[in-house]
């Protein structure tokens, strides 16, 4: 069995249970949305959002006020939340996917195999890209069931508008595989893995929420992934060229920095 093979059949019922557990989610916040376009639920937004400081507006995302009677201002803002969640699974799957057979003690086992550990650090970062794919691909086609079911969208609207959301999450996705396997390569197979993925991800969205609304930091936006898919932008522009550079960046540079730590870690210790 491949180390591919292997590590596909090690991240599939964790994968699953976060598949169906974020696709529930999303297929329930979308049934949810018909009592949006109601005059009540319409008025009682409206109220809370003039109740909070503009400044916390912007850091959220709603310093335009929108229309949630809109199934794609009221599921883009509430995807963005949704992605938080699937970034911290993502992340703590790629920090664990190096230290883990130090940990559980198979890494005498691996290198016992006729396999390089270039061809252990491809496989298992190609197990996990696939696994991320298929969850995405899952987590669109929820999507468009519900945009479907709830929404007045044909077919071809329905996959446009989720391909743009989820091809975005994707890229950004990538962006935190590559950190958490660089820190993967880095950490010691005793070291808790869940607190630094937590302040990875959460940190960087307070990072954009601070680009947002403390003014001379607009820079830190570079440094939030997140800002970069919030739904008003995506549906408007798209993630800007500047976006994609430093994206690819940091996935290059994060993966080649990770082989080059894991190749010369002692894996036997």
């Amino acid at each position: 069995m491949s180390v591919f093979t292997l590590e596909l059949r090690n991240l599939r019922r964790g994968a699953l249970v976060s598949t169906l557990s974020i696709g529930g989610v999303i297929f329930a916040m979308l049934a949810f949305f018909p009592a949006m376009q109601t005059e009540s639920m319409q008025a009682l937004a409206n109220a809370k959002m003039e109740g909070i400081s503009p400044a916390l507006l912007t850091a959220l995302g709603l310093n335009t006020m929108l229309d949630f009677s809109v199934i794609t201002n009221f599921f883009g803002y509430v995807l963005q939340y949704i992605t938080l969640a699937a970034m911290v699974m993502l992340t703590q799957q790629a920090v664990e996917l190096l230290i883990k057979e130090e940990r559980d003690g198979t890494i005498e086992y691996l290198c016992a195999k006729p396999v390089s550990r270039a061809d252990i650090f491809a496989q298992k970062a190609m197990a996990h890209m696939l696994i991320f794919l298929c969850m995405d691909i899952i987590w669109a086609a929820a999507t468009v069931a519900g945009y479907l079911l709830f929404g007045d969208y044909s077919l071809a609207a329905a996959t446009r508008e989720a391909a743009i959301f989820f091809s975005a999450i994707f890229f950004v996705g990538l962006v935190f595989s590559a950190v958490g396997m660089l820190l993967s390569a880095l950490l010691k197979s005793g070291r808790p893995t869940a607190g630094i993925t937590i302040a990875i991800v959460f940190g960087s969205f307070v990072l954009g929420m601070m680009s947002a609304t403390v003014s001379g930091l607009d820079f830190l936006i570079w440094l939030s992934p997140m800002d970069w898919i919030k739904s008003a932008k995506l549906m408007d522009a798209g993630i800007r060229w500047q976006e994609w550079l430093v994206g690819i960046t940091v996935i290059l540079a994060g993966l080649s920095a990770a082989w080059l730590r894991y190749r010369r870690k002692d894996l036997l210790v």
